[in-house]
């Protein structure tokens, strides 16, 4: 497949190089000698390139005319001399889909390139989760199709059956398909449960719908949540006091501010996602508080959501008024 999308390819630019060689010149003869300032000279605007089609412009005003550069022929110089393609870096320049086409010679030499490079005994590993075919399409900048996208994931599979440790190269170009590098992703998580320099502990709290990002840092008290006080927040009494829920039961109210950043779902899903996110930034703080917060049943996400509505219920459970008549 290789050799054949290659000569393909390499066939198409080279028709494509004649025709518009031959297309631009008969324009230049006919059309692109416009009348001159100088009678003596005849001068030529160069044409503007876009991807391969040759057209000119009109000048409009003064300014425009003198910053436009001129080539001046006279009647013993070819029109030859004219002419000056640059030729495109790509073989797969003129085809309908040159990124994607790139992509795959890519692989291919790779592939071709690793071929005998020890790989993989290991066949029960778990798969490589590989980016989605919305985000790859994004970032190559064209619309896959589910064949594209499968004959590329079948190619990055191939390459990632070769050992890391032999093809170093290899490993780092794959990691920009890869859907998240598990090092990286490792490290993340790891700083995510330190006290970074500032001495704030960072949280990530849930409940229902709702998502609350928590930072905790020692002081006096204070609450703030998206920017305002949590009193002004929350309107219920019942919401607040489950915020200040962890504090009270390791007897440290008063002793850390809490600055939170909340959304989605009901003011008390969001009060609850804050108290978990709470929770865990108190751990971070201080691991010797995780047996008394769970045994306060705040450690552990409650996975608890609304039933959804059944049809022809009135909702996940409650039926119609049955009518007789």
């Amino acid at each position: 497949m290789l050799i054949s999308l290659t000569s393909k390819l390499k066939f198409v630019y080279n028709v494509s190089e004649r025709i518009l060689k031959n297309n631009l010149k008969s324009h230049i003869n006919k059309s692109i000698i416009p009348k001159s300032y100088n009678r003596n000279q005849n001068i030529i605007f160069p044409p503007i390139i876009v991807r391969g089609f040759y057209t000119t412009f009109k000048v409009l005003n003064r300014e425009i005319k003198q910053n436009i550069q001129t080539i001046h022929l006279n009647k013993y110089e070819s029109i030859d001399t004219f002419y000056k393609q640059v030729p495109p870096e790509s073989i797969s320049y003129f085809s309908a889909r040159p990124t994607y086409n790139d992509l795959i010679i890519q692989l291919d030499d790779l592939i071709s390139k690793y071929r005998t490079a020890p790989k993989v005994l290991d066949k029960n590993g778990q798969p490589t989760l590989w980016k989605l075919k919305q985000h790859l399409s994004e970032e190559l900048g064209l619309s896959l199709k589910t064949n594209q996208y499968r004959i590329i994931i079948q190619k990055l599979n191939q390459l990632n059956k070769f050992i890391p440790e032999v093809a170093p190269e290899l490993n780092n170009y794959l990691n920009l398909f890869r859907r998240y590098d598990p090092e990286e992703e490792k490290k993340r998580l790891e700083a995510m449960k330190t006290i970074d320099q500032y001495g704030r502990a960072f949280a990530l709290g849930k409940r229902k719908e709702a998502v609350a990002q928590v930072w905790v840092v020692e002081g006096d008290g204070q609450v703030l949540v998206n920017g305002i006080s949590a009193s002004d927040y929350f309107s219920l009494l019942k919401d607040r006091e489950s915020i200040l829920y962890p504090f009270k039961v390791t007897d440290l109210l008063g002793k850390y501010n809490v600055w939170v950043k909340v959304k989605g779902g009901g003011k008390t899903g969001q009060a609850e996602a804050i108290a978990h996110g709470i929770t865990k930034a108190l751990i971070i703080h201080n691991h010797d508080l995780k047996p008394i917060l769970r045994a306060a049943n705040l450690v552990t996400r409650d996975t608890r959501v609304v039933e959804r509505k059944k049809p022809g219920l009135a909702k996940a459970r409650k039926r119609y008024t049955w009518v007789k008549r």
